[in-house]
């Protein structure tokens, strides 16, 4: 009697909390016409005020700004839609929306673009927090009863190896621009952030040198790279300057390795995923094996003597629908962007050992195997 009585409470309960849900489903569709006009107006206030900005930093630059600028414009409408679906304070809105326009409008007009060094720390005041700002602007976009994280324990294992001095290295699939913040974001909400917050990325030369991308990757750790794809790239005299910029990257790597304590994030592709031709579905683009060689031989060489250890772990990224990259599988700087709220999500495996796989020649395709296999299950679960 007492088991049906609790179930009965059980049923009771589940039913109230969906018709709570259903009732906030609701008010937020009724609500909605509302918050977008009211959000519309401050778009189109800041915007006016944006463009007489622009006009004015382009008449003391050289620079038009033409396409960067274009690319904003068109970018607008869809972002104050994330934000209406999303119930952000009108307050909260202007505020965001105005630190935007105008961060986005500097970099775009500066003479002089920010100069990365090849070992970049992210810049947190005082004026701004560029790592909070960059998380603020896509938090919107984030559908979020639709955010996974899956492998939940390793994120515990990979604080406890942290805090003894070792390393790691995430060894991931990249899909989207936004995939810092997307990896900040959600491990906020699983509350490990400081990893993502602490994350040094290694990053190719766009995300220095694109407008539009410069001051969200201010807010970031970065060792900056060419890849080898664009390594031949423009005159002899760039090519060799290129040349000489990995050469100083690849020593701050192995100087922070040697340091031990840090975590980093890469991407052996050296760019991001594109659609699979036999399925027309994303998926992880093929790992570049001497990038993965480069961090073990790095790795090796820190751990001499006493030095720390370097755990490498798989991490599946699935968040393309979130700034979808262009169809080219060669990004070009000042490239066109589109946004639309988005379903993301996280899958970390466990650190494979080195020897285990079969040392260094068999250990880059058994980490690209396992960040397919993480992935493959993301995509199933995904909406």
């Amino acid at each position: 009697m007492k088991g049906a009585r609790f179930c009965a409470f059980l049923l009771l309960a589940l039913c109230s909390r969906q018709s709570l849900n259903l009732v906030g489903q609701l008010g937020a569709w009724v609500t909605a016409p509302y918050r977008f006009v009211r959000l519309a107006s401050v778009t189109k206030e800041l915007a006016a005020e944006a463009k007489t900005k622009a006009k004015e930093l382009a008449e003391q630059s050289s620079r038009t700004g033409g396409g960067a600028a274009k690319t904003l414009k068109e970018f607008l409408p869809a972002y104050m839609r994330s934000h209406v679906i999303a119930r952000t304070p009108v307050h909260q809105y202007r505020e965001l929306l105005n630190t935007t326009l105008n961060v986005l409008l500097d970099s775009i007009f500066t003479e002089k673009p920010f100069d990365f060094q090849p070992y970049h720390q992210a810049v947190r005041g005082p004026d701004l927090d560029f790592y909070a700002w960059g998380n603020d602007f896509f938090r919107s976009m984030i559908k979020w009863r639709h955010a996974r994280v899956e492998g939940l324990e390793q994120l515990q294992s990979i604080k406890e190896t942290l805090a003894k001095g070792d390393n790691v290295v995430l060894m991931a699939n990249h899909q989207t621009e936004a995939d810092p913040q997307v990896l900040s974001l959600l491990l906020q909400k699983e509350g490990y952030e400081e990893l993502a917050e602490k994350c040094i990325f290694v990053a190719g030369h766009k995300v220095t040198t694109d407008r539009l991308a410069i001051p969200f990757s201010k807010g970031r750790y970065l060792l900056s790279i060419f890849s080898k794809k664009y390594l031949d790239e423009g005159t002899e005299e760039e090519q060799e300057a290129k040349a000489e910029r990995n050469k100083k990257t690849i020593s701050e790597m192995q100087r922070l390795m040697k340091e031990g304590g840090h975590i980093f994030w890469v991407a052996p592709s050296g760019g991001r995923d594109r659609r699979r031709a036999e399925t027309g579905r994303f998926g992880p683009a093929e790992f570049d094996a001497s990038s993965v060689g480069l961090f073990l031989l790095l790795a090796q060489k820190a751990g001499r003597g006493d030095g720390p250890t370097t755990h490498f772990m798989p991490l599946a990224m699935w968040t393309h629908r979130l700034v979808p990259p262009p169809e080219d599988a060669k990004a070009s700087v000042g490239e066109s962007r589109s946004a639309q709220r988005a379903a993301v999500g996280l899958s970390f495996g466990q650190a494979l050992d080195v020897k285990k796989e079969g040392g260094r020649k068999k250990f880059p395709p058994a980490m690209e195997k396992r960040v397919n296999e993480l992935y493959d299950g993301l995509d199933q679960a995904m909406p």
